[in-house]
């Protein structure tokens, strides 16, 4: 396959951190409203889940992985997803019984545990793992699909007592990189393909007002026109996974004292880029030092 090497295809590894990259850049705190800077902050990054998601899709059509489909994903999702967001819940709790509130959109109350932990209408305490929630509700539907029935422990109380998912497009985007890879779109006449997705982007534009319908053709057109280039690339392994998990809490955490030792707009936007994806590393470091890797689900 063209942009591979060794059976590592390196675009798909760009993709991958570029994604994530992207994220990060979403959950910073800033004040830039307008201009080139709020472009980049907020607006480049909303592709970041697309693509990812589209990267999941093609990935599980390039491997379907035969045996407990589900087994797996509670050890590659489920569990670094809980605890992603058991590492920030309790020391909110600490910090909370000391006098300090670091909540903006959940209560002390149970709502920590059905929102907050469980995610049952809403992104969790740790926000960008919502990714994570819903691609292990995909997952478990597609072993329902393999018929294996212990995935119901999952779906219905979802059903019943909350969202099966949070994010429908996420699915929509992962069936979408399934039938690229499946059908070889990637590999067709790019003029045709361009061509068509164009036509596409222009009637978005000309039947629907809400941008999310363009940000979704332009994320495939991106991923088709970059998934089967020539390039060597790093491969970043579970550290992407790690600063996809734990960029946020870092954030939040280093922003007042970031702020209060130089509250300069762009030192602050760069700073907490800089020491998320840091700490994320050494935690990283940590991780592989100590063989830590279920918290990656086992991604080294």
């Amino acid at each position: 396959m063209k942009g591979s090497s060794e059976g590592i295809n390196y675009p798909i590894e760009f993709m991958r951190v570029a994604g994530v990259i992207l994220i990060t850049f979403t959950h910073i705190r800033h004040d830039f409203t307008e201009g080139v800077t709020y472009q980049i902050l907020e607006v480049l990054p909303t592709y970041g889940t697309l693509l990812l998601s589209v990267v999941s899709g093609y990935l599980f059509c390039m491997n379907p992985q035969r045996g407990n489909l589900l087994k797996k994903k509670i050890r590659s999702l489920l569990i670094p997803y809980l605890i992603a967001n058991i590492v920030v819940l309790l020391p909110v709790l600490i910090i909370n019984a000391l006098g300090y509130n670091y909540l903006n959109r959940l209560q002390y109350d149970y709502t920590l545990i059905t929102e907050g932990l469980l995610s049952l209408h809403s992104p969790p305490i740790n926000p960008p793992t919502y990714f994570i929630r819903d691609l292990f509700v995909i997952f478990c539907l597609l072993a329902l699909l393999r018929k294996n029935y212990w995935s119901l422990l999952f779906i219905i109380p979802l059903l019943v007592f909350g969202q099966l998912l949070l994010r429908w497009d996420i699915a929509i985007l992962f069936v979408s990189g399934f039938i690229i890879r499946k059908y070889a779109l990637e590999t067709q006449n790019k003029w045709v393909i361009n061509a068509i997705g164009l036509a596409a982007l222009a009637a978005s534009f000309y039947f629907f007002n809400e941008e999310v319908y363009h940000k979704h053709i332009i994320a495939l057109l991106l991923f088709i026109n970059i998934v089967n280039l020539k390039f060597k690339f790093v491969l970043t392994g579970g550290y992407t996974y790690l600063l996809h998990l734990y960029h946020t809490p870092v954030i939040v955490f280093v922003f007042p004292i970031l702020y209060a030792l130089y509250p300069q707009p762009y030192f602050l936007a760069i700073t907490q880029i800089l020491l998320s994806a840091l700490c994320c590393y050494i935690l990283y470091l940590i991780m592989k030092r100590f063989r830590l890797g279920f918290i990656a689900g086992n991604r080294y």
